[in-house]
Parts: C-alpha cells; sequence; structure tokens
C-alpha cells in the first residue's frame, strides 16, 4: 500500500516497486494494413499510471511490456477497419478506440490509461507520391474554380456597367431628342404665328432672300461644275438674282432696323454674284460649239445640260 510500511529485517523483502504517478511511454512503430490493403508504419504514446500496486505486482509479469504490446495490436486492429483516407481524418476516433480497448484489458493489472496518442502515420513512399499529386490536383481544381468565378464575376460587373451606361445615354439621348422636337415645334408654332401678319410676313422674304443670295455666293465660289435649267443662260440667271436683290432691297427699305447695313451687304454679294456670272457667260460662249447634251449616256439627265 502506498505510505509507511515497517519491514521487519531478514524476514520481510521489497519485491516491487511502483510510481503511483502519471507515466508515459512510447509505442514502437510497427506495420498495419488498412481495410484497402496498403501497407503503413504508425507509432504513438501512451499516458498511464498504477491505481492498484498488488494487481500490477501479481496479476501481470511485466505490465509496461504488456501494456506496450496491447497498444501495438490494438493499433493494428484499428487501422484494419477503416481505409487509408480515412487514417487521417479519423485519427482522434482511432485514439479513442485504441484508449477504451487499453482501459478494458489494463484494468485487471491496475494500471489506468490516461489517453493515446498516434504520433505518425507512414504511407509506403509511392502512396505518398500518389497523395501528393492529389492533393496538388485538387488544390489546382480549386484555383481554376475561384479563377473562373473571379473571371465571371468581373465580366458580369463590366457587363453591369456597360448595361447601365447603354441605358443612361439612351436616357440622354431620348431626352435630347425630345428637347430638340419641343424646340423645333416652338419655332415652327412662332414662325406660323408670325406669317399671319403683315410684319412677320416681311420678316420671312427678307430671311429667305438672304438664304437665296448667300446659297448663290457660295456655288459661285466653291463649285468649278454649275447645273442649271435647260433653258436658263447665265444673262436669265442674273435677271433672276436681280431680281431677288430688288425684292431684298424693298424689304430692307420697308424696315427701319438695320436698313443702311443690310443694303450695303445685299450690294457687295449682288457684285459679286454678277462679276462671276458675267466671266461664266463669256465663257460659256468662246468655249462652247455643240451642246454637251450629245450622247445617249447623258438622256438620264432629264433635258438637262450640264455647263
Amino acid at each position: 500500500e502506498p505510505g509507511i510500511n515497517l519491514k521487519i529485517p531478514i524476514i520481510d523483502m521489497v519485491a516491487y516497486r511502483h510510481n503511483f504517478k502519471e507515466q508515459v511511454i512510447n509505442v514502437d512503430s510497427q506495420n498495419a494494413i488498412t481495410k484497402d490493403n496498403v501497407k503503413l508504419k504508425i507509432d504513438g504514446v501512451l499516458y498511464y499510471k498504477f491505481t492498484d500496486a498488488k494487481k500490477a505486482s501479481y496479476n501481470v509479469k511485466n505490465p509496461i511490456i504488456a501494456l506496450s504490446l496491447l497498444a501495438q495490436t490494438s493499433m493494428r486492429s484499428e487501422i484494419g477497419v477503416i481505409e487509408l483516407d480515412r487514417t487521417f481524418e479519423e485519427r482522434e476516433n482511432l485514439n479513442t478506440r485504441i484508449k477504451e480497448t487499453l482501459s478494458h484489458a489494463s484494468e485487471m493489472w491496475g494500471i489506468e490509461c490516461m489517453r493515446y496518442e498516434i504520433k505518425d502515420i507512414q504511407p509506403p513512399e509511392e502512396i505518398s507520391r500518389s497523395m501528393e499529386l492529389q492533393a496538388e490536383s485538387e488544390r489546382m481544381k480549386r484555383s481554376a474554380i475561384l479563377n473562373s468565378e473571379g473571371e465571371r464575376q468581373a465580366i458580369m460587373n463590366i457587363a453591369e456597367g456597360e448595361k447601365s451606361a447603354a441605358i443612361l445615354k439612351a436616357e440622354g439621348d431620348a431626352r435630347k431628342t425630345f428637347q430638340e422636337a419641343r424646340a423645333i415645334i416652338a419655332a415652327l408654332e412662332t414662325i406660323s404665328k408670325s406669317v399671319k401678319n403683315d410684319d412677320g410676313m416681311v420678316s420671312l422674304k427678307l430671311k429667305l432672300t438672304e438664304k437665296y443670295l448667300e446659297a448663290m455666293n457660295k456655288i459661285m465660289t466653291d463649285s468649278k461644275v454649275v447645273v442649271l435649267p435647260p433653258s436658263a443662260d447665265t444673262s436669265s440667271l442674273t435677271t433672276q438674282i436681280v431680281t431677288g436683290l430688288e425684292l431684298y432691297k424693298d424689304i430692307i427699305n420697308n424696315n427701319d432696323t438695320g436698313a443702311a447695313s443690310a443694303l450695303m451687304g445685299a450690294d457687295s454679294q449682288y457684285n459679286e454674284i454678277k462679276q462671276k456670272l458675267d466671266q461664266l457667260n463669256v465663257n460659256n460662249k468662246t468655249s462652247r460649239t455643240v451642246p454637251v447634251k450629245t450622247s445617249p449616256q447623258y438622256e438620264f439627265l432629264d433635258d438637262k445640260i450640264l455647263y
């Protein structure tokens, strides 16, 4: 029993000594075969303590060796009922089942198993390589999935942004078109109201005459080829312009605002156009001997002559 014990010399002697503190022993590495016939090397550590010195002394010889051998056989038994992949996943369950098996058997030896821990599980080298390749492929798979998810989200974000931009642009174009239409309607309404009285009609005629003179001046300045009606010549065209200019002068003379400056501008435009038409008339009389429309290829012009 623990504590002080009296010993009679020569008659009594100490046969066994046991330490009742918690102790640890290494369970040697051993080969074990899994359920799917893969050979492993596995070892562990066992934590125990003596609870009954009499049982530990007289029920078993060399209790530590017996406990270590029992731990080895228990490990082999538990590894044999699971597959290789599960040995790494169920290490905690393996520890618990081995500890329960040891506790049940060591109770009669006066030993209590506190806990058991598997230290290392070593599969064969070729299995280790295949497991590493499998783990690498799994990591690459997860990486590819994450990358594809990121690309898909990026494409969705870009498409959503383009969609929003297109919607905003369409709404802006619609508002712009609506405002332009309203402006055109307002302008037409203003013109319609203006032409209903004499002053408005005079303003309209003045504006049209200005546009006519500006267009003729631009044609004579920029165009190298001038298309005229079949019966037209430069003298009759000059007459038409003179008539338009006289109308322009009459309109300006009937209005007080800006009459002098507008009349000077009209005279300048008229003189410039007249000089160009006179030069065109001279060139036409000296160079044209037959009409241009002398070939059937000009029939599509509908009786128009190209000067």
